[in-house]
């Protein structure tokens, strides 16, 4: 790109659901000049729509940093009282129809997007239980039912015809083929996450003092819950979204064995091995951080989608 001839750095965030950021740092007057807000800045094949200009100074130098999100964050401009998710038709079935009542021939046609279409993969994924997702912006709705099918989507910008074309993205099966861990040299300055406090295996239905339970675990490893209603989709609703959880954020070191683009991408399921920790486990790539100067760090974050000390010093910047 013209543009990044001037820059200081370049630092940007794909991820695999939900909207990445970036970061563009300019010491040029006429180049940052040049950006406005909502305008949309091509990183690669990737889309980020410019949401904040903040000029300052330093010994009468200037410094320009132009930041925003991921074109994804269109899903985040709409918000939705109630959507539910069935078991008879297939994910991409119900987002399709989720963003067509907010995005695409919505009702109110002050909602609608110019340009904005739904790429249909086929993809035959379906919801294993049914549940309601309330008062939230689509693009939680979206990350939500996402999440829990382990699937994930991008919006790909297409400036010619200034069209936003929605698919969902699922990844390969790489867990034998590509292995992050010491012994391969090819991650450092790792962050590793296991969590099970929160985690529960047994749940109990209390409907008007008849109890149905689901789960099967005994004795110090059981984890009980209990729900009152009369509905045992709550109870696999909340199985589901109650196991441990592993994530592992690390610095990715280039070497012959893999490279991004090439062996793995966002989505994939590979595999990742900790000694310290002694944990080995295959999970998805959730989010891929670039940071550009005059080289370029890549920062890979592996597994749940849980806070980790990186994200606690990101906020506190």
């Amino acid at each position: 790109m013209e543009i990044i001839a001037a820059y200081l750095s370049l630092e940007y965030v794909l991820k695999h659901r939900g909207a990445g950021t970036f970061t563009l740092t300019l010491n040029d007057g006429d180049v940052a000049r040049s950006f406005f807000q909502n305008d949309i800045l091509m990183i690669d094949d990737d889309a980020f729509i410019v949401e904040n200009i903040h000029v300052f100074s330093d010994d009468g130098a200037n410094t320009y940093e132009i930041s925003g999100l991921h074109i994804n964050s269109l899903l985040s401009r709409r918000v939705i009282s109630s959507f539910t998710f069935d078991v008879n038709e297939t994910y991409e079935m119900q987002i399709e129809k989720l963003l067509n009542e907010n995005f695409i021939t919505p009702s109110d046609t002050d909602r609608k997007i110019d340009g904005f279409v739904f790429s249909t993969q086929g993809i035959e994924t379906a919801p294993t239980v049914e549940y309601t997702l309330e008062n939230l912006e689509v693009a939680e709705a979206v990350n939500t039912a996402l999440s829990r099918a382990e699937l994930g989507y991008t919006i790909d910008y297409f400036p010619e015809d200034e069209h936003y074309s929605f698919r969902l993205m699922q990844g390969a099966d790489k867990t034998d083929d590509v292995i992050f861990s010491d012994k391969n040299n090819n991650i450092a300055n790792k962050d590793v996450y296991q969590q099970q406090q929160d985690c529960k295996n047994v749940g109990y239905l209390n409907n008007e003092g008849v109890l149905t339970s689901k789960g099967a675990a005994a004795g110090i490893n059981r984890r009980e819950f209990i729900l009152d209603g009369s509905e045992e989709t709550a109870l696999d609703e909340q199985l589901a979204d109650s196991k441990p959880l592993i994530s592992a954020e690390f610095e990715v070191i280039d070497n012959e064995l893999y490279q991004y683009g090439r062996d793995y991408k966002l989505g994939d399921i590979v595999t990742f091995e900790d000694y310290d920790s002694n944990l080995t486990a295959q999970r998805p790539l959730l989010e891929v951080a670039f940071y550009c100067t005059d080289t370029i760090t890549r920062t890979t974050t592996f597994g749940d989608s849980i806070p980790t000390i990186f994200d606690k010093l990101k906020k506190g910047r």
